[in-house]
């Protein structure tokens, strides 16, 4: 298994599990007001399995040598892989691990909505709309795509510090 499947399947786990302890804390239930705060450490695990995998890939190349894009198009297949996977968990996860989380979730955007002055016509017609992009088909659609687009943004910045070019005598024009 190469150097990104590896990573990748890591940055799964790590969310998978980052999942489950917010699940079974009541971060994805009860107390998801305080919860959707924390969904930012998820964002950490990333920049750190990212920043890893990046670098691994670097000390595995010979002289130890990367250029910014080999840098940028790891973080980007690493964040796909596991985007991929985690779409299928995602989809588990809130299909029959957590599946009052779009409940949860209405109460706190109805209660947005309530102090935005909206009337009870209007909630309801959002609320069809809105639980539909919340269902676990229509998260684990999401998950990739947020995947790649957050762990290119995340990529760009990381090999931009993790790149170490080739010194002139090795570098062939």
């Amino acid at each position: 298994m190469g150097t990104k499947s590896t990573y990748a399947i890591i940055l799964t786990i790590a969310s998978a599990v980052f999942n489950l302890l917010l699940y079974f804390t009541g971060f994805q239930t009860e107390k998801l007001a305080v919860g959707q705060h924390l969904q930012w450490l998820g964002f950490i695990i990333t920049i750190v399995v990212l920043w890893l995998g990046i670098k691994a890939v670097r000390e595995e190349s010979p002289g130890k040598y990367m250029s910014y894009g080999k840098g940028v198009g790891t973080g980007t297949l690493i964040s796909l892989f596991s985007g991929l996977m985690s779409a299928v968990y995602t989809f588990i996860h809130f299909k029959f691990v957590n599946t009052q989380f779009v409940d949860f979730n209405m109460e706190l955007i109805r209660a947005k909505w309530e102090q935005a002055g909206m009337g009870a016509d209007q909630m309801e017609k959002a609320e069809g709309f809105t639980r539909m992009f919340m269902g676990p088909v229509a998260m684990a659609i999401m998950t990739p795509i947020m995947a790649v687009f957050f762990g290119l943004i995340l990529s760009l910045i990381i090999a931009a510090i993790l790149k170490r070019p080739a010194p002139p005598e090795t570098q062939t024009s």
